[in-house]
């Protein structure tokens, strides 16, 4: 069975995932920093959200036996519909997030020559 994880080894966990997010966005400049901590830290939050959910799913299985009276049905657990809910947000949040990133220049050596053929013509 799934354990729930303490507060303070959540809060924990979450930091560590901020550290490890920070370092994969250093390279923006500090005004996009600024305005990405905050999803930095809500998206490093669910990351461990989404763990502990995905555990309690392993755990319990995504349907569980309903009994209310007479009637028994299978139902979906309510882990699986926070996870199904939360990991449209996270990605939707990463996408957010690398739209931060500077885009790349695509580089002219890299290029099939379909564009200098147009040219050309």
């Amino acid at each position: 069975m799934a354990r729930k994880k303490s507060q303070k080894l959540q809060d924990e966990l979450i930091q560590e995932e901020i550290e490890k997010i920070n370092s994969n966005f250093a390279e923006l400049p500090e005004d996009k920093r600024k305005i990405a901590q905050r999803l930095i830290e809500r998206i490093a939050f669910m990351t461990i959200t989404l763990q502990i959910l995905e555990d309690t799913i392993k755990a319990k299985g995504p349907t569980y036996n309903f009994t209310q009276g007479s009637q028994k049905m299978l139902v979906e657990n309510p882990a699986q519909k926070s996870y199904n809910a939360m990991i449209n947000r996270y990605t939707a949040a990463y996408d957010k997030l690398f739209s931060l990133l500077p885009k790349d220049d695509p580089d002219p050596k890299d290029s099939d020559g379909f564009d200098s053929f147009v040219a050309k013509r």
